[in-house]
This record gives C-alpha cells, structure tokens and sequence, in this order.
C-alpha cells in the first residue's frame, strides 16, 4: 500500500492542466529615421496570433519619462498588426494589449534645414522642427577641390510658429563669395542637441 501513494502523486501532478504562457507582443519601426513631418510604420506581432485584437501603439517623446497611446491597431492574419506614427522628435515606441507590454523601438527625427540665396552674398537658412532653436548655430560651408571647406558659423536669431507644434528657426546673413559656387549649411550634433539628429541642407549655388 505505501508503493501506490507516491505513484498516486506522481499521476496527479501529470494531470494538473499547465498554465498558458501570457501573450507577448513583438515591435519594430521602418523607417527608423524620418524627417520632420514625415511618418513611419510601427507593426509587429501578438502571439496568440488571434485576428480582431486591438494592440495601443503608445510613443515616448524626447525628453519624457511616460508612455502615451499615438494610435490603436487591430490584428489581422496570425496575429499582425501595423500603424503610422508621426513622431515630431525622437520617439521610443511600444505595442501594448491586455496584460502584454512589447519592447520599446527607437525612431529618430531629422529637423528640415534649408539654405536659400536671398541675393548675391546674400543668405537664408531656416531650420523646421518641434522646437525653438533660437541661439543655435549652422555651419555654412563651400565646395573647393572636392572637399566642404566651413566658411561660416551662422547663429539662428529669430522663431515662428507655424502649426503647432511647428517652429521655424531661422537667419539672414551676408557673406562675400563669388558666383555659382556649391554651398550647403549644417546642423552639427552638438547644435541638434539630444532631441534631433543632425541634418544637412541640399546644395545650391551661391
């Protein structure tokens, strides 16, 4: 009789149902970075792979400790869900449904950075973003030999807002070159700060 109780247990435990693993949810963000105004598709997977299911895609903007929903999903086939986000800086993105948090996924934002020629020797350059960067500088530079050549630190003086949140920072500045050269303007990291990378203009001719 002792020899059947512990076979008893044993058949016992066997039997206990086991618990279904909680459900996990996958993110990932492409492109991962965009220009400013510019979007990007968050997806990912739900495990349980079940349609009709709605999934928050939550964003962590720069410079913020708390997640806020940006838009609902719903699942489709195995369990697939996407979403355009519009982030205004760079962005820390998350899928979450029920009880089931996805890892985070990191989208950066480049700001708009424009050069224009007012005139001869005569300039404007404007940078388009989230935020002011009044005291901020660009760097002008000029095509010689095949190689930039910085002629220029160019500090932006004056802000508008456009739409909400929409700033544009910008400077008119002089500077003495001759006709039809190949000049362009930077935001260099350490002006970008930690909110935007840094961008270039396009090329224009001076």
């Amino acid at each position: 009789m002792r020899k059947t109780i512990p076979i008893l247990v044993l058949a016992a435990i066997c039997a206990a149902p086991v618990a279904a693993a909680p459900p996990t949810l996958t993110v990932k963000a492409a492109p991962a970075i965009v220009a400013y105004g510019g979007s990007t598709t968050v997806s990912g997977v739900l495990s349980t792979k079940k349609t009709g299911q709605a999934i928050d895609i939550q964003g962590q903007d720069c410079g913020q400790s708390a997640f806020k929903k940006v838009v609902t999903a719903t699942t489709t086939t195995g369990g697939a869900f996407s979403a355009a986000a519009k982030p205004t800086l760079n962005t820390n993105y998350q899928a979450k449904n029920k009880g089931a948090t996805s890892p985070t996924v990191a989208v950066k934002v480049t700001p708009l950075l424009s050069l224009q020629k007012l005139s001869l020797s005569k300039f404007k350059v404007s940078v388009t973003a989230a935020q002011s960067f009044v005291g901020k500088y660009v760097v002008f530079q000029r095509l010689r030999n095949a190689k930039w050549v910085t002629l220029k630190k160019v500090t932006l003086a004056t802000v508008a807002t456009t739409t909400a949140p929409t700033q544009v920072t910008s400077s008119t500045f002089k500077i003495k070159l001759p006709a039809k050269l190949r000049v362009r303007s930077i935001l260099p990291a350490t002006q970008a700060a930690a909110c935007y990378l840094p961008v270039k203009s396009k090329v224009i001719r001076s």
